[in-house]
């Protein structure tokens, strides 16, 4: 017999994607180093969205991901113009909960990425 163990206490990291918001979980801003801002990469070929922390600058569209101290567990950005293209990539559209998909490195981009096309 093969027993598991672990049903029910691995946390995973997970972004999910709703028409109102990205939601990263507490798990995922960990694996992004807690920044204070992000930057978020669209690879439409691919179907993946990029995550990587940032500075503030002009070259590229940076989202505020400072945590609060009564928001522990999550952050949420609106990021409306990125969350809109990625949407229309999604192989399952969002309802009112949104769409969850795991956080995965990327070992050839260097960056932390969701595929758009396997939702969790």
């Amino acid at each position: 017999m093969s027993y598991n163990f672990s049903i029910g206490k691995i946390k995973r990291p997970t972004v999910s994607i709703s028409n109102h918001h990205i939601k990263f979980n507490k798990e995922a801003i960990e694996l992004l180093g807690s920044p204070k801002y992000i930057s978020i990469g669209l690879d439409i070929e691919a179907k993946k969205l990029a995550f990587k922390a940032s500075e503030k600058n002009y070259n590229e569209a940076v989202y505020d991901f400072a945590m609060n101290s009564s928001r522990k567990e999550s952050i949420v950005i609106s990021a409306k113009a990125i969350r809109e293209e990625a949407i229309k990539l999604m192989s399952q559209k969002p309802q009112t909960s949104g769409v969850y998909f795991l956080l995965e490195l990327d070992e050839d981009a260097g960056f932390w990425v969701i595929d758009l096309s396997r939702s969790i």
